[in-house]
């Protein structure tokens, strides 16, 4: 039987991580009642990502482009769901997150779309700040939701996937042409409100939770793509053990903030 949903993990070295996000989408597909897919892109990693994704039910596609981007893309043209689902792997998907998804798309009125309620694993003024006045304010005005995409495969192909070329803001041009394609076949952008998304804060428990405030100039720099400020702001090691520094094209996928 055809999964209704494929849900995308992209995943570098997450073997910490890959149980709790699986286990998650797997309480979500008990709730949902109906087969649910999971496949994780495995980035080269050199943890056991590949045997713990496999332990635990998932489909695992070796990518080896040091991308985000790429890894989600060749991960959903392997999938074989209804729809397809991407969320982070170090992420935790809500039990009604697969039904709200399932449910919004089967009435045929949704191109696809995002999450509006998400939250941190901890809390913080510098998370609450970064996450309420940064992100959310950015989303209101472009008027998509993020934190977990979920579409059709036709409609992301039809979109071509992520943008490889991107280093950061990805997921908002993705979803910003998925909202324009949407338009142009008179379906709407969903944003989900009654689920929810748990975020992982490990990159601010390295980089410190007023990382972006201390650092505007290069934060600015990001969002207009810059691939050093990228690497700069969340790809450089703060705790090197030697000189194997990872540089902007090699930084890994999982080492991003959403």
């Amino acid at each position: 039987m055809q999964p209704a949903i494929s849900v995308i993990l992209p995943a570098y070295n997450e073997e910490a991580y890959l149980p709790e996000a699986i286990g998650a989408i797997h309480r979500a597909q008990e709730k949902l009642g109906l087969p649910v897919e999971v496949v994780v892109g495995d980035n080269m990693s050199t943890d056991k990502t590949a045997e713990v994704a496999r332990g635990l039910g998932a489909v695992v596609v070796p990518v080896e482009k040091r991308s985000i981007s790429a890894v989600r893309n060749t991960a959903a043209r392997a999938a074989t769901g209804r729809y397809i689902a991407f969320c982070d792997s170090d992420n935790r998907m809500s039990e009604d997150m697969l039904i709200a998804i399932y449910r919004e798309m089967e009435t045929g009125a949704y191109i696809g779309g995002g999450v509006v309620n998400a939250r941190y694993d901890r809390d913080s003024w510098g998370l609450f700040f970064t996450h309420t006045l940064l992100i959310k304010t950015s989303l209101l005005f472009s008027r998509v939701s993020m934190f977990l995409f979920y579409t059709t495969p036709e409609a992301y192909e039809a979109i071509g996937g992520f943008n490889e070329d991107f280093l950061a803001t990805e997921d908002m041009d993705f979803a910003q042409r998925l909202r324009r394609y949407g338009k142009t076949s008179g379906k709407r952008y969903c944003s989900i409100r009654d689920a929810h998304v748990i975020l992982s804060s490990r990159k601010f428990d390295e980089y410190g939770d007023w990382a972006i405030f201390t650092r505007p100039i290069t934060f600015l720099r990001a969002c207009l793509r810059d691939p050093k400020a990228v690497h700069e702001l969340w790809y450089k090691p703060r705790r090197s053990t030697g000189s194997n520094e990872a540089t902007p094209s090699e930084s890994p996928v999982g080492d991003k903030t959403g």
